[in-house]
């Protein structure tokens, strides 16, 4: 149950709407206080992911790239960069190294992005 009410959040999921849904589903609402700590877990697990010490050594190749969605944030739709980079390591196998996700593809926040692979 856990892990299904993070996906409706991850997903867009309004949290009002996460309510009615698992008011259908399983007869009763979850709190948004639940919603939150839940997140909460997930969020740290993002964060220690998008931390960690990058062990592939040398890579011969690092593509870079921005994939755009179209995602709900509190009822309204609107299109989100999320900037990725994938590195080829020497054994010729892709490693995702990052994603983060912003509100535009320029070259700030390329170079934020950047920055903070470098750190």
């Amino acid at each position: 149950m856990d892990e299904t009410l993070i996906e409706m959040y991850l997903a867009g999921v309004s949290v009002s709407r996460v309510e009615d849904i698992t008011e259908a589903l399983w007869g009763r609402k979850v709190s948004p206080s639940t919603i939150s700590e839940l997140n909460k877990k997930a969020y740290v697990h993002i964060e220690d992911w998008c931390s960690r010490p990058l062990q592939g050594g040398r890579y011969s190749y690092v593509y870079v790239d921005g994939i755009y969605l179209h995602r709900n944030w509190g009822g309204e739709f609107e299109n989100v960069a999320i900037l990725v980079v994938i590195a080829v390591n020497g054994d010729g196998y892709c490693e995702s190294l990052d994603a983060t996700e912003g509100m535009n593809e320029d070259r700030g926040s390329w170079l934020s992005f950047f920055q903070w692979l470098i750190r």
